[in-house]
């Protein structure tokens, strides 16, 4: 503490002066309060030295505690001038003078003065206020005339502007006021026939239903879920390294349906750091354990395990604290915190709490076991342990699918009955088919090889080691890998299947050579004319097994258009026969005399068997009883119409049948309406270690148990000495400290950050720190009475509300008490007086209007304009990106392909997170990587923003397709720029913008009047039908009108 420092800025003079302006000698001044008033002081300038760490106390002196500080002579309560705090924050010495120069941080003549009149006042110390148990204070009663409204926050907040003398604003019109609601409560606009119909409307309760109406939307889990899903650092990629993929959307959409089921905060909180721990649970309560796996990973070679899990544990503890305390528990990893009373052994004991969470350091480093829906070496491994569950947005979207193939067979079986030459083809495939089921009913003929070369290295196997069997079959003897290469003289007909099957040489006997137990098989198929010698490749479209090793190790999968196929064990050693089947690219019809060839690299079977099919059907269709597969084609009405499996087996028409596989392509992706996710499994737990100065490789710290911060709960859990604790604590009875009604910190974090999301700034304005380095609350007890009404609900915040009374931790029910407010239904236009006194809007006498966060940004402006896709869940989507964005992301190199259905237009909260690569648009408009859990996005204001506006497709398209019903909606200039403004911002365009706008609009008639192909070429961006009925140029005219306005910074705004 003594150190040599510069001579301060400031003369005894102005001390003077700040005890005046401290107040502290006038006669009834309202006493300072430690929390309030000095605390601040103390913790910015004075306990980085002199406060909780001790490794880096100067001068073993603290003042962090009043004990110590009057134990030492620093304080003397009454007596400032015997104080040697006040005594060394005026010393003209400079050697003296606390802080010292050498810090940069000296108090304000103003700050002196407070803390001498506090040590004067008897310089009393208080806990600090979110460490103190919640309590619920009096709502106060006495209020101007005309300001009371019944409502406990409007009276808690009118207090302060009472104090202030400030006057709250007057309630916002109807339409700013439903546009705000509808923004804050589902993310979405309302429609001016909405707004019109609220403004309309007499009942007195016409807010309140519109609440009720929102709150029961499914898209208010969605909005909902954006903070929530920054908080948890959720994302599609882990992050570390290569940045690859990782699946556990449906972690995502487990919060979408939490919130809009209203689940109580607590069991919110249990399912999703310990549902694994519940007896029993649910697949829903699994899935919600994704929470656990959302920190970053990593695959790189020869990174360190062990660094790794250190890593991951440390990345819990910050996400956890921070987002259900609002604690900086992080700044203790490495030494004890300077501000907070956090000990390095609080950091590790917290960690410990997720030690029995079963995950790899290093995802390279064991034997993987890919997900059957995975298709690449590097991009796509999977992260596990990992659960296969229900999706019910897979399932709809397999019901979009199949109905648009059923479209456009019944299309294209119309335009095939209108043709002669069509008509002829398939009246002979339809008796070729017949044909062959007759003699065929389960679908294949089986070709007997005309020849097998069969090799081994680079020997050829000896004719005796190969045995033709009756049934078409080849076997092998010995145990040697071979290469072999089938010959068949294919008989006259259409080929538009394979089949391969594995079988026993005798019944009970293993499937393959030498005792191996598996193997991946692959083959590959060529053809050539009858007499000719030049062979053509066989390109598989589909290929899948009747059975097959889920989850193996080698990375080839049988699904997709891959060769490979991993035998599942249990067939191999029992000697099942086992068949996989693939569909080829391009059927085609065989002429007598035609050869297929097969060749199986490395084969370990012991017999093999290959068949044909005229079918292009897939596995899931080839079901045991043959008269499934022979019934189209015999019986009642079986010559009418055109069966399905015409277009696919046949190549008469190359579009119909490349628009059906890629279908049936997308209908394969979504699983059967299963996906894969993370979730948490419970292991041995790892010893945990304190980690001085947060070194991995320093085994020198004392172990310990979890338990939470002792400060916060000090007699629960951990211990030290290298002993385990006995009733070792769980991730369950951390989720039941969390949500205690002694937990002082939960509440209070929970409702400030509610209010910041509905009132742009916290009561305490760091929303991620509570701690002695956060704000003062600015309504301290409307905080406390918040956080209490969270835990213990007394009231009814709307009289039209439907349902049971609000319950303990009922996040819907504090949703519906802060927009219910007086307080939140102001105007956001500031008095004169609010405008001078409290810039910040800190005392709230109006509403705060902020920009939209990235994602509704998009939604705004695909809502407006008729292109959002509402589906609620889901996998994440792909929208336009710019071309080479990925072009340094690597390990392995990615080719992003946009969606080009209606995935495309999707809500914002569903497009793919790339960590390392966020896509640009949720870039520039302030979105998080989520590499770190992140308590508040902090908004900027930036040239990027107007030019993503402007030239991103998404909004260029909207503009377009916004134009499109401008012009069949309403005649004449004048009539569409009104309705542009209506659907942009539920109001009419002053004069002067619908002058400026009408100038604008002749000004780009002119200009595309004469550049017509460049007017085709705007309306041409995006993937939604143009409306080519409409004049080129026009449109173009009136896209770009609809461009400017929805760059206007009033609709990207919430007012």
């Amino acid at each position: 503490m003594m150190r040599r420092s510069m001579k301060p800025r400031w003369v005894p003079g102005a001390l003077a002066l700040a005890f005046l302006v401290a107040g502290g000698w006038a006669e009834g001044a309202e006493p300072l309060r430690y929390n309030r008033d000095i605390r601040p002081i103390l913790s910015d300038h004075c306990f980085q030295c002199h406060g909780p760490d001790a490794a880096q106390r100067k001068a073993r002196l603290r003042v962090d505690e009043r004990e110590a500080a009057v134990s030492s002579g620093v304080l003397v309560p009454g007596d400032p001038d015997g104080s040697e705090m006040v005594r060394r924050l005026t010393a003209e010495d400079p050697e003296e003078l606390m802080p010292p120069a050498s810090v940069h941080k000296p108090l304000t003549a103003e700050q002196i003065g407070l803390l001498r009149r506090w040590v004067a006042e008897g310089g009393e110390y208080e806990p600090h206020w979110s460490f103190m148990t919640v309590e619920r204070p009096p709502v106060p009663d006495a209020l101007p005339a005309g300001w009371a409204t019944g409502h406990p926050v409007d009276a808690l907040v009118r207090e302060r502007l009472v104090q202030e003398g400030l006057e709250p604003a007057r309630e916002a019109d109807r339409r700013t006021l439903l546009r705000r609601l509808s923004l804050d409560l589902v993310g979405l606009p309302p429609t001016p026939e909405e707004a019109a119909a609220f403004e309309r409307d007499t009942d007195p309760h016409a807010y309140e239903r519109q609440v009720e109406r929102l709150l029961a939307s499914p898209h208010y889990g969605e909005r909902q879920a954006i903070p929530w899903l920054d908080a948890v650092r959720f994302a599609d990629t882990v992050g570390y390294h290569g940045d690859q993929n990782q699946r556990i959307f449906p972690y995502r959409d487990w919060v979408i349906e939490a919130f809009n089921r209203n689940l109580p905060f607590d069991q919110f909180t249990r399912d999703q750091l310990a549902g694994d721990l519940l007896p029993e649970p649910t697949v829903a309560q699994q899935v919600a354990t994704g929470f656990n796996r959302l920190n970053m990973m990593t695959r790189e070679g020869g990174a360190q395990p062990k660094e790794y899990l250190a890593k991951y544990q440390a990345d819990r503890v910050r996400t956890v604290s921070t987002a259900w305390l609002g604690a900086t528990l992080a700044c203790a990893e490495c030494h004890d915190h300077k501000y907070d009373p956090f000990t390095l052994r609080d950091f590790y004991a917290f960690s410990a709490f997720f030690a029995d969470v079963q995950q790899w350091g290093v995802y390279q480093d064991y034997v993987y076991t890919p997900n059957p829906d995975l298709g690449g070496w590097s991009n796509d491994h999977p992260f596990p342990p990992e659960i296969e569950v229900e999706s019910p947005a897979l399932l709809r979207r397999i019901d979009r699918l199949q109905a648009r193939a059923s479209d456009l067979e019944r299309a294209a079986g119309e335009r095939a009955m209108g043709s002669e030459e069509t008509r002829t083809l398939l009246r002979e495939w339809r008796m070729g088919v017949r044909d062959f089921l007759s003699v065929h009913p389960d679908g294949w003929r089986v070709l007997g090889p005309r020849e097998v070369t069969s090799m081994a290295g680079t020997n050829r196997v000896a004719a005796e080691e190969l045995e033709w069997r009756d049934d078409g079959s080849v076997s092998f003897r010995g145990s040697r890998v071979t290469q072999d290469r089938f010959e068949f003289e294919l008989p006259a007909g259409w080929v538009a299947a394979l089949r391969l099957e594995l079988l026993p040489q005798v019944e009970g006997e293993g499937l393959l050579r030498g005792g191996r137990r598996t193997a991946t098989v692959q083959w590959a198929a060529r053809w050539r004319r009858a007499g000719e010698a030049t062979e053509e490749a066989l390109r598989f479209v589909f290929a899948d097994a009747v059975e097959k090793e889920p989850r193996y190790a080698n990375g080839h999968d049988i699904l997709g258009v891959h060769r490979g196929w991993r035998l599942p064990a249990g067939a191999v050693a029992e000697g099942r026969g086992v068949s996989a089947i693939a569909l080829v690219e391009r059927p085609w019809r065989a002429a007598r005399g035609d050869v297929l060839s097969v060749t199986i690299p490395g084969n370990v079977a012991r017999r093999v068997r290959i068949s044909v099919s005229p079918l292009a059907l897939e596995p899931g269709h080839w079901v045991s009883r043959v008269e499934d597969v022979a019934a189209p084609f015999f019986g009642e009405g079986a010559d009418r119409g055109v069966p399905a499996a015409f277009h696919r087996s046949t190549a008469w028409d190359g579009e119909v049948l490349a628009g059906l596989r890629g279908l049936d392509m997308e209908i394969r992706e979504c699983r059967e309406g299963r996906a894969w996710t993370q979730v948490t499994v419970s292991t041995n737990a790892l010893v945990t270690r304190e980690l001085p100065r947060g070194n991995w490789m320093d085994e020198s710290g004392e172990v310990v148990g979890p338990a939470p911060p002792k400060v916060l709960a000090p007699g629960m859990g951990g211990t030290g000495n290298g002993e385990e604790p006995a009733g070792r604590l769980s991730r369950l009875d951390l989720a039941s400290w969390l949500t205690s009604r002694e937990n002082p910190l939960t509440a209070r974090n929970f409702v400030n950050r509610l209010w910041a999301q509905f009132f742009g700034a916290g009561i305490s304005a760091r929303i991620e720190d509570l701690g002695l380095q956060g704000e003062w609350p600015s309504h301290p007890e409307l905080l406390d009475w918040l956080a209490a009404e969270f835990m213990e609900p007394t009231m009814v915040a709307s009289p039209v509300a439907e349902g049971p009374a609000p319950a303990a931790w009922d996040m819907r029910h504090m949703v519906r008490l802060l927009v219910t407010s007086a307080t939140y239904r102001q105007a956001s236009e500031p008095s004169e007086a609010a405008r001078e006194r409290d810039p910040d809007n800190r005392w709230l006498s109006h509403q705060s209007p902020r920009r939209l966060e990235a994602e509704l940004v998009r939604d705004n402006a695909l809502a407006i304009a008729g292109l959002l896709e509402r589906e609620v869940g889901g996998p994440s989507v792909f929208p336009y990106q710019p071309p080479a964005y990925y072009v340094n992301l690597q390990f392995p190199d990615r080719d992003y392909r946009a969606d080009l259905d209606e995935r495309q237009y999707r809500r914002g909260l569903y497009m793919h997170w790339q960590r390392t690569f966020l896509h640009p648009m949720l870039a520039n408009f302030d979105a998080q990587s989520r590499e770190e859990c992140v308590a508040s996005r902090l908004p900027s204001n930036t040239p990027q923003q107007a030019l993503t506006l402007l030239n991103d497709p998404t909004f260029v398209e909207a503009g377009r397709v916004l134009a499109e019903g401008l012009m069949r909606d309403a005649r004449g200039d004048g009539a569409r720029v009104e309705r542009l403004f209506r659907l942009a911002l539920l109001r009419d365009p002053r004069p002067a913008e619908r002058e400026s706008l009408l100038r604008f609009v002749e000004r780009q008639r002119v200009l595309y009047q004469d550049r017509p192909d460049q007017a085709a070429a705007l309306i041409r961006v995006g993937n939604a039908p143009v409306a080519y009925d409409l004049p080129a140029v026009e449109l173009a005219v009136w896209s770009n009108a609809a461009r400017v306005v929805l760059n206007l910074h009033e609709v990207i705004t919430r007012y």
